[in-house]
């Protein structure tokens, strides 16, 4: 198997990686870190996960799916390094009103899957840590893998060394070889997008069985263990029961700039969560982490109080409340990196060097 032929980092980059984690190790001897730390107490972290890995996903995509393990690390590092978990809700208000505890996190998942029910309870330890879920709730009324994402993982997923796509919604119907990796990655999103614009879900359901066979993936199987599924309603209202903040993140996984369409996403979005937890939801995370200025008056005007982006960051009581940053963890982020971000000198070197907004971007689902 040819794993993780399309998330291989060019070399440059491992050298960069290597200089910035040797760098840190020096700044945390210096004791850096603990000066960040109470330079930027005031301020509320909030963490961005997505799936937690139920077999290889997280190989697969490493910046949507993080194991197990690496989570449980993360939250043993908040609990020891004494960092008071808040849920998004009250972290904000209380950030506004100047009574946020020092170094306050908040923990959020994004797009709500189905192993954020099966494990992600565990993985918060006892007593359990607060943290939201941001639902996207298309794929919650439809118990499919979402289609995007199992397309890519047949085709990360074969030992094949050829597709004939003859017949393949979307494709040229030629034989396509599978070690070509940049033809690979045209063909796969042409089909992906073909099927998306012009299928029903009904007919995507058989194009993906059909690719799963002619990739010798099975796809019924994948439907089976819900790896690359979302939560169902019951599943969502049991860990609402629990406890658990269950928020916005649009129906499609997407906001367009035209207001009567963000209104629609919104609107949508609440219909299924609002019916499920029976209480109003007011707070959004941005499919994909991309927001514009331009979408801040439709929020206010559907009743948003907050929504949470994928920028890099710490937040303070002046940051607009439509731009919440937060700090995207990943498979690939190394401990002492992870623990940069936390202490907040990440977001001072940021600050200082003018990469305020860079962009950490999330994989797309």
């Amino acid at each position: 198997m040819r794993e993780g032929r399309f998330v291989r980092p060019p070399q440059r980059g491992r050298w960069w990686r290597l200089l910035k984690v040797t760098v840190l190790h020096g700044c945390r001897s210096l004791g850096l870190f603990h000066v960040a730390r109470r330079l930027t107490a005031g301020q509320l972290r909030i963490l961005c996960y997505h799936g937690i890995a139920q077999d290889d996903e997280h190989r697969f995509e490493p910046g949507l799916f993080m194991r197990h393990e690496t989570i449980l690390s993360r939250m043993r590092l908040l609990r020891e390094g004494r960092y008071p978990v808040l849920p998004l809700p009250e972290a904000w208000q209380r950030l506004r009103d100047g009574t946020l505890p020092p170094n306050a996190v908040a923990i959020t998942f994004d797009d709500g899957f189905y192993s954020n029910y099966a494990v992600g309870r565990s993985l918060l330890g006892e007593p359990t840590l607060p943290y939201t879920i941001y639902v996207t709730t298309y794929y919650v009324t439809k118990p499919h893998p979402i289609f995007r994402l199992v397309v890519r993982y047949m085709f990360w997923k074969t030992t094949h060394r050829h597709l004939e796509t003859q017949g393949l919604p979307g494709m040229s119907g030629h034989r396509l070889d599978l070690h070509d990796e940049p033809e690979v990655l045209r063909t796969m999103w042409d089909m992906i997008r073909h099927a998306e614009s012009h299928c029903s879900e009904d007919e995507r359901v058989t194009i993906s069985r059909e690719l799963g066979a002619r990739l010798g993936v099975d796809y019924d199987a994948l439907c089976r263990r819900r790896q690359l599924s979302l939560m169902s309603p019951a599943e969502i209202r049991d860990l609402h029961d629990a406890g658990v903040d269950i928020q916005l993140h649009t129906h499609r996984h997407r906001l367009p700039l035209e207001p009567d369409e963000v209104r629609r996403e919104v609107a949508d979005n609440r219909v299924v969560l609002e019916g499920i937890v029976g209480s109003p939801r007011v707070h959004l995370c941005y499919p994909s982490g991309l927001s514009d200025p331009e979408h801040w008056p439709v929020l206010h005007e559907s009743g948003i109080e907050t929504a949470t982006t994928c920028e890099p960051g710490l937040n303070a009581p002046d940051t607009p409340p439509y731009a919440l940053r937060r700090f995207v963890d990943m498979e690939t982020t190394t401990p002492i990196e992870f623990e940069a971000e936390l202490c907040g000198l990440s977001s001072l070197l940021r600050r200082a060097t003018g990469r305020v907004h860079l962009r950490q971007e999330p994989m797309p689902t």
